[in-house]
């Protein structure tokens, strides 16, 4: 099992690291620690992000994933959060 974080800003002037520092934080607590960060600056609103599409061909049976609010994952319609919902489903 891989713990891994997605953190997204959606502005250059936004900075992603806060987000990480948190979720460090929140896995420490429970002895655990994130083995892999997939962090960008891009809109929410697009399925085609570089590192959301790295976490989705990485990710395993098994692993977690980690965002800071759903907000952060996705800003997408109900259709296309439902087909990123699925893949991540798919993926395990």
């Amino acid at each position: 099992m891989f713990i891994r974080a997605y953190l997204r800003a959606s502005t250059d002037d936004q900075d992603a690291s806060r987000a990480r520092d948190y979720l460090e934080t929140f896995v420490s607590g429970y002895g655990k620690a994130i083995a892999s960060c997939y962090m960008e600056n891009a809109s929410g609103s697009h399925a085609d992000r570089p590192e959301l599409i790295r976490l989705l061909k990485d990710a395993r049976r098994g692993d977690v994933l980690l965002v800071e609010s759903i907000d952060r994952l996705s800003r997408m319609d109900d259709q296309a959060w439902r087909s990123l919902k699925t893949a991540i489903d798919n993926r395990g």
